[in-house]
């Protein structure tokens, strides 16, 4: 426990941590989510949001949010499967269905739970999961998850890909499932291929 602590002290000292060659992720900001944020009194440009709509800080948004809080309080107090589904959340899923053109629409509070719930889902037991290598962890948990059989393929090589496909049986369902931009690469799926 002592050596816990002592790790714990080192980290929340950042220009000590550094000098020790200690890179810690926990940073505090202490600003909204925009493409600036401040972190230690200074403004700094922020690369490793997940607001990629910029919606965060919208007027609309937050006086939406604050009368949701008023009506339901901070939390649903438990999972959408349980106690957690509230009217405005099927209200929310029925407009983005008839945005889309489609017949229902489900919400997830994160994209790493979107690809827990859809990737585990999609295929059955006697089919595949094809995946690439560098695949964001989400994609990787939401795989192990399924009881599908799993190939995985070298980064965006559609050779290697093909030769993973060889291997299926061609009766059976082939998911492939890849990111679109690939978090920490920064690179682009190779998708026209």
């Amino acid at each position: 426990m002592k050596l816990l602590q002592a790790k714990l002290d080192k980290y929340q000292e950042p220009q000590k941590a550094k000098a020790a060659g200690i890179y810690p992720y926990f940073r505090e900001i202490s600003s909204e989510q925009d493409p600036e944020v401040i972190i230690n009194g200074r403004k700094v440009l922020m690369f490793g949001s997940n607001c990629y709509s910029g919606l965060v800080n919208h007027p609309k948004i937050k006086e939406a949010a604050i009368e949701a809080i008023k009506k339901y309080g901070t939390g649903c107090a438990g999972s959408p499967f349980l106690n957690g589904t509230l009217d405005i959340h099927k209200e929310l899923e029925a407009k983005l269905a008839e945005y889309v053109g489609k017949e229902d629409a489900m919400i997830y509070s994160t994209g790493f739970g979107v690809n827990l719930g859809v990737v585990s889902t999609l295929t059955g037991r006697e089919d595949y999961i094809l995946w690439d290598e560098q695949d964001h962890a989400s994609i990787i948990e939401g795989r192990r998850l399924s009881f599908s059989q799993s190939l995985k393929y070298k980064h965006n090589d559609m050779e290697s890909l093909e030769n993973q496909l060889k291997k299926c049986d061609p009766s059976k369902v082939k998911l492939i499932v890849t990111d679109g931009v690939f978090s920490m690469e920064g690179d682009v799926a190779n998708l026209p291929e």
